[in-house]
């Protein structure tokens, strides 16, 4: 009897633990190999980018014990293998890392002008030109995926790497604008020797590619000045044709135009005519427009002061507010409607922009590219270090001093609106306002 109260516990007890083994939860376990596997599409040997698609690539997402949200990216290289950066050797990676459309699927999709850019760039090619004048072929690239989970870094694996034996870029770079010419009195003419370098600071910019439409700001000698416009440079041209472009079709015929803080309209013929401003002019920047969309009816709209910024020097403004991407591929792209410039010439840089409840927090760039080091350009902000400083406006302004570094501004009771930020770097000094 003694002996079946014994089995009956032993049973008893037997059940208990099998009870609790399978009561245990699943835990993280750390990959014992580092590795795990991607494969790309057998159909992709042969890749011709386009704009608007994807390249895609599949991975078996790391074995870590319990599924977890896990991250990916993808490295690209033009070599047969991975070198990683090296200070102490002065070496630098070989290759450029790309943030998949959505980052957390193991079915991995590349956009198409991530993967052309990152093979233009790797081959040395940053421009529209350069990628015209480089004749590229056809290119073997080398691809490897990370995994990791985010905040545990001995999640972090890359898989093998995958051979695209055949990819084929395209530009990925916009098409530089045209250029055309002011020329007259404050040129010193010469329109017939002058070439697009001696004349580069006469010339008005394309708005974009194919406009037609063109846009310079110069600084006009106060009294009697004439002036023409000219789409080619190296020769005087004939009466009623291009290259030149005036009031009026006749070399000697001349129009007086007076500048005011109102853009004025005028028509404008090809042809030698010239404009003049009369003596009574005081002198300054004037911007003009010259929209050459309809060649029979040729306009320029000329407008007191500068708002040209295509020659301006600027700085970016990083945060909230804007975004925080300072180092992504298209970085000029996201900021390119965040810049200060400095319209003055003189290293004061100002902007005002539409700053969302809450989104007050920045500081500024003097480029783009790279996030930088405390204490150093080109991050300039409130503080050298990272970190985050509140301030807030008296009657709508505040005022104060800057650094190189990557300290940010925080204005925990902006309520929202436009605000115009100046920051000052010969003196190192900001000043941020409320703007009715």
């Amino acid at each position: 009897m003694k002996k079946l109260y014994i089995l009956a516990s032993l049973a008893v007890a037997a059940a208990s633990l099998t009870s609790c083994e399978a009561d245990k939860e699943p835990v993280y376990v750390e990959p014992a190999e580092k590795v795990f596997a991607l494969s790309a599409p057998a159909e992709d040997d042969n890749i011709v980018l386009a704009p608007g698609q994807v390249v895609e690539l599949t991975a078996v997402a790391p074995d870590y014990g319990i599924p977890l949200v896990t991250t990916y990216s993808v490295d690209l290289t033009l070599a047969d293998e991975f070198i990683e950066a090296n200070e102490e050797t002065g070496t630098e990676a070989n290759y450029i890392t790309l943030t998949p459309k959505q980052p957390t699927k193991t079915a991995i999709e590349l956009d198409d002008k991530d993967v052309t850019t990152a093979i233009c760039q790797l081959l040395g090619i940053n421009t529209f030109k350069e990628f015209e004048d480089a004749d590229v072929q056809p290119q073997k690239v080398t691809v490897r995926a990370n995994a990791r989970i985010p905040s545990i870094a001995s999640s972090n694996c890359v898989s093998n790497n995958v051979v695209l034996p055949s990819v084929t870029p395209y530009n990925p770079y916009p098409e530089v604008g045209r250029t055309i010419y002011i020329v007259g009195a404050l040129t010193g003419w010469g329109v017939d020797a002058a070439t697009p370098e001696s004349f580069a600071k006469w010339g008005l910019n394309e708005t974009g590619v194919g406009t037609n439409i063109y846009v310079g700001a110069f600084d006009m000698p106060a009294g009697k000045t004439e002036f023409r416009f000219y789409t080619e440079l190296g020769s005087w041209g004939e009466n009623g044709q291009l290259p030149s472009i005036g009031p009026k079709p006749n070399d000697g015929e001349k129009v007086e135009v007076t500048f005011t803080e109102e853009a004025v309209k005028h028509t404008a013929v090809p042809g030698k005519g010239s404009w003049y401003t009369p003596e009574t002019w005081e002198g300054g920047y004037v911007t003009f427009t010259v929209d050459m969309t309809d060649k029979d009816a040729i306009t320029v709209t000329m407008q007191k002061g500068n708002w040209d910024t295509s020659k301006l020097d600027f700085i970016y403004i990083v945060g909230d507010c804007s975004a925080w991407s300072v180092d992504a591929p298209n970085a000029e792209e996201i900021y390119a409607n965040y810049k200060l410039y400095d319209w003055d010439g003189n290293g004061v840089y100002y902007a005002t922009f539409e700053v969302a409840k809450g989104k007050a927090n920045f500081r500024f760039y003097t480029e783009l590219g790279s996030w930088g080091e405390d204490g150093k350009l080109p991050s300039i902000g409130a503080k050298p270090n990272d970190s985050s400083t509140e301030i807030a406006l008296t009657d709508g302004v505040y005022s104060g001093a800057c650094v190189e570094g990557k300290g940010n501004w925080s204005i925990p009771a902006w309520e929202g609106g436009k605000m115009k930020f100046t920051v000052d770097v010969p003196n190192m000094t900001v000043k941020f306002e409320a703007v009715e």
